[in-house]
């Protein structure tokens, strides 16, 4: 049988299903209708009233729409990527499957922008983005990728499209025969010659060539919208792979339950077999392992750098009480249930394999929701309505009406799709092999007889871990009946002219010192073999505590010009009592600054009280020298105090403000017997700030740098230049069928 008949037999045996249209399919038709009526009452309500039918606020500005967008334009890249890529490489078992792909691509890069249009709040000012918009927005980025990729998937779906109407064209359908002149335009006069066959194959190819770098593309710049929002888990450099890979991670499943159902509605078991299942699940669970390898590294990273606002949204995320159970769902069954499916062979089959393409898809839509909505619960800025629907998101029945009614466009489309067209093509092009011979997966034996070997070993193993483990629990529970051992640690501070005393809790466990929060530590005075009572505070989450040392107590005199400080913890729960104390002697600084001739001086002036409590010079004391830098104190110099007083050159070479302002600090630090002395002078003897240099930033400035611009103008033209290439050989296929 030679390829033409082929192709009529192929099509002799899918044109039941373009002729006539089942009960179900027409019971299904009205459904899917009641749901887009239904989105046409939600969308009249949203206009009619505005955003407040919406969960939206002024916190929360993106809600389900946005969401639904990213979602829909996420799985268009599968279509074009997979059929793209797999036509390039002639891979044998493509040709049932490639349409499909193609109409992904075209359907939901149509419904997906339609949820901007949905979150806009004033539509009469949309035109503004043509009239006005600036190309140094990533949104009018988006805007220019969205429809050139859009143009390009049509193009690349007619070309693809093309030796199909030519077959319906020669052989007319019987019913609804309008269609029929449809399908003669749509054919161009294609007549399979040498000449046609090659300018078709030519454009083709180029334009897969196109479209697979532009669906890159498109994604990244959407995922540089928010890369480029100084926004707690948006800013990062790499949203660009991560929606690129989780999008062709959802359109792969996508694609995998469109085969299945198509299969089971129009009996296509003959053409979309188990090996197009096995195969588009391996390539499902390679980009499932590199979406999770990208969402492990996304949240280590932001985790270990424990940025305030960062660590905000993880804990919104890591809570059970907000978003945990959809943050467990997205990123783990999500990821391992397919993996597990499709690798182990005892679970794969076709139905398993839809099964877990349907848990790929869901969970990559609530990681959509969840990359939306804890970012904008968790402001920058305190907000000031505190009424829960300003603060926590929820959906309302309106934007679930319109993301059910997207849904269901979506599919009613598809269906209307496949009733116009054959959802999969039934002109063979020659290239395609014979497949039935690759449906034998050789390694199945192995792996059985493997998993048999190991089963016993793998028992003694786990023996061994519950034996390990009960080990493990009775010894922690014997820990449990014995207290904590604890360590306070008590230190006195004096900064300019406030003293203070600080004591650090620690517990010991494990080896290791850890802090303690929120525990009472007791302050007093020891004088006389008396104590009094200072005050007590509670530690922070550092373990710390800090008290201000009273002036009544100060002007006591102490015991012969000492002072004698003690802290204690009383214990509490499992943790044991502990103590501290300090023994410290006043210690006066003041500091001063003075220039002779060209030399620029600070002087230091140290007194501390005798037993008589007279101010007397300090003799012998070391003395550090400090500038406050931005993350640390700059070292530049120490002395000794002789007669009372110490001198240091002061450091002219160091950069202060705008005006040369300086802080220069001198501590005694850890003394014995004065403790920690701080005092601190600030005079405008420092190298000035040079004047700051704007830089015009492509996204903050009004003028764009050029050097964007003209790439943007270069690769727009290039792809430009291809789709006209190519629509000019089609009018020359055309021509050439007059012939």
């Amino acid at each position: 049988m030679n390829e033409e008949e082929k192709s009529i037999q192929n099509l002799t045996a899918y044109k039941p299903h373009l002729e006539t249209i089942s009960k179900k399919g027409i019971a299904l038709i009205g459904v899917l209708l009641l749901f887009i009526l239904f989105g046409v009452v939600c969308l009249y309500t949203q206009v009619a009233k505005g955003h407040v039918v919406t969960g939206m606020r002024d916190n929360v500005v993106w809600g389900l729409y946005i969401v639904n967008f990213i979602f829909f334009i996420g799985i268009s890249y599968a279509g074009a990527l997979i059929s793209g890529i797999l036509h390039l490489l002639r891979v044998p078992w493509r040709t049932p499957i490639i349409r499909m792909a193609e109409m992904i691509t075209v359907i939901s890069t149509m419904i997906g922008p339609s949820y901007i249009l949905l979150c806009i709040g004033r539509l009469d000012r949309l035109p503004n983005i043509a009239l006005f918009g600036r190309i140094q927005s990533p949104i009018i980025w988006d805007v220019i990728a969205i429809t050139t990729y859009l143009s390009g998937s049509i193009i690349f779906l007619y070309l693809a499209m093309i030796r199909d109407m030519a077959l319906l064209r020669d052989n007319p359908v019987k019913t609804a025969k309008w269609r029929n002149p449809i399908y003669k335009f749509l054919s161009v006069r294609y007549n399979d010659t040498t000449k046609q066959k090659e300018l078709l194959n030519v454009s083709t190819d180029l334009l897969s060539i196109v479209i697979i770098p532009l669906a890159i593309l498109v994604h990244s710049v959407l995922a540089w919208i928010f890369g480029m929002t100084l926004r707690p888990g948006w800013h990062s450099t790499i949203f660009a792979p991560y929606f690129v890979v989780a999008a062709v991670y959802s359109g792969t499943g996508v694609l995998i339950m469109v085969m299945w159902i198509f299969r089971k509605v129009y009996h296509l078991e003959a053409q979309i077999t188990k090996i197009h299942f096995n195969y588009l699940g391996i390539i499902m669970i390679i980009l499932g392992a590199l979406y999770g390898y990208f969402t492990f590294s996304e949240y280590l990273t932001s985790w270990y750098g424990s940025i305030k606002w960062d660590m905000e949204v993880l804990f919104r995320l890591f809570s059970p009480g907000e978003y945990l159970i959809e943050f467990i769902f997205a990123v783990f069954i999500g990821v391992l249930v397919p993996i597990i499916i499709v690798t182990v062979p005892k679970f794969r089959n076709i139905n398993s394999i839809a099964f877990a393409a349907t848990i790929a898809v869901f969970a990559l839509w609530v990681k959509r929701y969840l990359i939306i909505i804890p970012t904008l619960e968790s402001p920058l800025l305190p907000i000031h309505d505190l009424r829960p629907e300003y603060v926590h998101y929820s959906a309302t029945w309106v934007e679930w009406g319109l993301t059910f009614a997207g849904i269901a466009m979506f599919i009613l489309l598809f269906y209307l799709f496949s009733k116009f067209v054959p959802i999969i093509p039934v002109v063979r092009t020659g290239e395609e092999k014979d497949y039935s011979r690759l449906r034998k997966v050789v390694f199945e034996k192995q792996m059985k007889k493997a998993i048999k070997e190991n089963k016993k070993g793998d028992t003694i193993t786990t023996g061994i871990v519950i034996l390990l483990m009960l080990v493990a629990s009775s010894g922690a529970m014997a820990q449990d009946d014995t207290q904590v051992q604890t360590v306070l640690k008590l230190e006195y501070f004096h900064v300019d002219s406030l003293q203070s005393l600080t004591g650090t809790l620690l517990s010991r466990q494990e080896g290791r010192y850890q802090p303690l929060e929120g525990m009472e530590i007791n302050f007093k005075l020891m004088q006389g073999g008396t104590e009094k009572s200072i005050g007590s505070a509670l530690t922070n989450e550092k373990g710390k505590v800090a008290m201000a040392i009273p002036e009544e107590v100060l002007a006591t005199g102490g015991d012969k010009g000492l002072y004698t400080f003690s802290a204690s913890f009383m214990g509490k729960d499992k943790y044991g009592k502990s103590s501290g104390a300090t023994t410290m002697k006043p210690l006066k600084m003041e500091m001063s600054f003075f220039q002779k001739e060209q030399e620029k001086m600070a002087d230091l002036k140290a007194f501390e009280q005798d037993k008589d409590g007279k101010w007397v010079p300090v003799e012998g004391l070391e003395v550090q020298f400090y500038v406050p830098r931005t993350f640390s104190l700059l070292k530049v110099g120490k002395g000794k105090i002789s007669g009372g007083a110490a001198s240091l050159e002061f450091p002219t070479h160091i950069p202060g403000n705008a005006l040369g302002y300086l802080t220069l600090m001198a501590k005694v630090e850890d003394n014995e017997v004065y403790g920690n002395v701080e005092v601190s002078g600030t005079i405008n003897w420092g190298k000035p700030l040079p004047p700051v240099k704007v830089i015009k930033r492509g996204l903050g400035d009004t003028d764009a740098p050029l050097w964007m611009v003209y790439t943007l103008i270069v690769l727009l033209s290039l792809v430009w230049f291809h789709y006209m290439y190519v629509i000019y050989t089609v009018f020359r296929i055309r021509h050439l069928g007059k012939q």
